[in-house]
């Protein structure tokens, strides 16, 4: 698999948080609050059906007599546990509004925090992931479009200087695209796999968890869920 191939998702990310940084400084505070929550719901549309298309594979695996749902709740529900006894969603939450609600352009804190939003997450993880492992970037896009809003969003009150987030989310996610084709390299079809295909399928019911969010709909913790995907490739290893 070609450079190109393995991160092209990040690249494409990356660009559109860049645009959607320097739209926002241009526009000020000029977008409505309506139109906002407009998108974040459209967004969360894509992000369901894509989260849908990323759990099929826990319709074929098997461990053992059972279907891949039932090892993939158990591997939910520790996980959920165990980010709780973390405290990940409150120290999430510490860095997310630990910044001034009315930042002025230039607000160092509130670029911190979109790098943060931008790079925090079951998109990022999962979407890197499967971009180096499988060459496949379409999680990473619908992160784009959803971070190349969100940076216009934030911009009008952090200005131009929120471009800045651009660099450590590349160093970010070339990095974990480079976990996934490492991965990928030791296994003989890393499309097949069923540790690959397993995380990425529990990836996937973070994913739906997060539209459930972005369609402002109750869903479970996606934060205190993180540690899944951990878990999820030691489980997926007994599977066929």
């Amino acid at each position: 698999m070609g450079l190109w191939a393995a991160t092209s998702g990040t690249w494409i990310n990356g660009l559109t948080v860049l645009l959607g940084s320097l739209l926002g400084a241009r526009l000020g505070r000029s977008l409505g609050e309506g139109l906002r929550r407009h998108w974040r719901r459209w967004i969360g549309v894509v992000t369901l059906v894509l989260g849908l298309q990323m759990v099929q594979p826990l319709f074929h695996l098997r461990l053992g007599p059972l279907p891949a749902l039932a090892p993939a709740l158990l591997v939910l529900v520790l996980a959920s546990a165990l980010g709780a006894a973390l405290g990940l969603d409150r120290r999430l939450a510490r860095l997310l509004n630990g910044r001034p609600q009315a930042s002025g352009p230039g607000d160092p804190e509130l670029v911190g925090g979109a790098f943060v939003l931008f790079c925090v997450g079951p998109m990022t993880v999962v979407g890197c992931l499967r971009n180096g492992a499988l060459g496949d970037p379409d999680l990473l896009l619908v992160k784009a479009a959803l971070d190349g809003i969100s940076a216009a969003v934030l911009a009008t009150s952090a200005g131009v200087a929120l471009a800045w987030v651009v660099l450590p989310l590349l160093v970010v996610q070339l990095s974990l695209s480079g976990v996934g084709a490492l991965l990928a390299a030791r296994l003989p079809d890393p499309a097949t796999a069923p540790p690959v295909l397993f995380t990425a399928a529990v990836g996937g019911l973070l994913v739906l968890a997060l539209a459930l969010d972005l369609l402002e709909l109750p869903h479970p913790s996606v934060t205190e869920a993180l540690p899944a995907l951990v878990l999820a490739p030691l489980v997926g290893a007994a599977l066929t």
